[in-house]
């Protein structure tokens, strides 16, 4: 298990890996600082249709501007627990969401 900036987790059987929350890109897998994790396929469909946003910009919002940094403005997860004990809900909102995944 690594929590961080990037975060992952492995299952490893025997010393050997036999599965991993990564995919083909850092987008899939848990919630991170900035980046998503876990999204529906269909979102970037909605988010280019309806929102009427190119590519790069959908790119930008998953990798950049979601996760920790999206759900409560912070991408640091130690400031969002201080913020949690300050009661702070949209920091508690965001912890909720990275455990949820955990």
């Amino acid at each position: 298990l690594h929590l961080g900036a990037g975060s992952s987790m492995c299952c490893v059987r025997n010393g050997a890996s036999s599965d991993t929350t990564m995919g083909m890109t850092p987008l899939e897998g848990l919630v991170m600082s900035t980046r998503s994790g876990d999204v529906d396929p269909g979102v970037v469909i909605h988010l280019a249709r309806h929102g009427r946003l190119d590519l790069d910009v959908i790119d930008s919002m998953l990798n950049k501007k979601s996760g920790l940094v999206g759900l409560c403005g912070s991408s640091d997860l130690r400031a969002v627990l201080e913020r949690v004990e300050l009661g702070d809900q949209s920091a508690a909102d965001a912890y909720c969401v990275l455990v949820h995944h955990v």
